[in-house]
């Protein structure tokens, strides 16, 4: 008579590893549950999911510490964020705006001293309001380098990276990494949106260029127009008081208060 085969012995390691991918399962199944659907009752995922409410709570907790949802009591609602478009197309919005902020922000800029242009429409708009001197131009935007090198004036360096079609710029570790070997007087950085939370962009990788930016400047200056405030996009970038100004084309309320608060100057254009 043939003897069965021994069961194979399971380790407590991969059991553990083996819940942890489950895990991680139900919670990519959850974050595109609440994406597509907008909101989520926590009641209403036990017996899909068939765990317990808890546990539940335990994964809505760690999706929104991702930025992938928003916790509400009882349940979840998906975070809005707005489609990309060509970088044509977002320059054509609020373009009055973005010529006065960009005209504000030129007069920031002093001869002989450094720059950093980050990528963003309005900045591209402020490259193209550049008349100083002697300015050492350091950017990641292809735009903004095209315009300051119509100008015999200003000296321009294009950082390296990963070439991304929408936004037209350069990303990536070789752009973070090279950025790191420089020092601006200003850093002129671009946003999507601003709370009392802080600044915020749609993309990470552009989002990682852009702190550190803000690590090799003296000055950080954010050119925004008042459509973007109070709106909380996908990264998050930095704290408010990071930031040592903003400019905006109009007085807007709940942004000066936020300044105040966080000791930052406010401009109007």
């Amino acid at each position: 008579m043939r003897r069965p085969h021994p069961a194979t012995p399971v380790s407590w390691g991969a059991m553990r590893a083996q819940s942890t991918d489950f895990a991680e399962q139900r919670r990519r199944k959850i974050a595109d549950l609440v994406r597509r659907a907008g909101s989520v009752r926590l009641a209403d995922l036990v017996q899909p999911f068939g765990v317990s409410e808890p546990t539940l709570r335990k994964d809505l907790t760690a999706l929104e510490q991702e930025g992938l949802l928003r916790r509400t009591h009882g349940g979840a609602i998906a975070i809005e964020t707005r489609p990309q478009s060509t970088n044509d197309a977002r320059k054509a919005r609020h373009i009055e705006a973005k010529r006065a902020i960009a005209a504000c922000c030129a007069e920031m800029v002093q001869e002989g001293q450094s720059v950093f242009l980050d990528s963003g429409t309005t900045i591209e708009v402020l490259a193209e309001h550049l008349e100083r001197d002697a300015v050492n131009v350091l950017t990641n935007s292809i735009g903004a380098a095209m315009a300051v090198a119509e100008r015999p004036g200003l000296r321009h360096t294009l950082l390296s990276g990963e070439y991304k079609r929408v936004g037209g710029s350069l990303s990536g570790a070789i752009t973070v990494e090279t950025l790191s070997r420089f020092h601006v007087d200003t850093a002129f950085i671009g946003v999507s949106g601003i709370t009392p939370q802080g600044i915020f962009t749609v993309d990470v990788a552009e989002g990682y260029v852009k702190q550190a930016a803000i690590q090799a400047a003296r000055r950080v200056v954010v050119p925004l127009d008042t459509s973007k405030v109070g709106y909380q996009d996908f990264y998050h970038l930095a704290a408010l008081g990071v930031i040592d100004d903003i400019v905006t084309e109009a007085p807007h309320e709940d942004l000066a208060r936020w300044c105040a608060e966080h000791g930052v100057r406010l401009h109007t254009a």
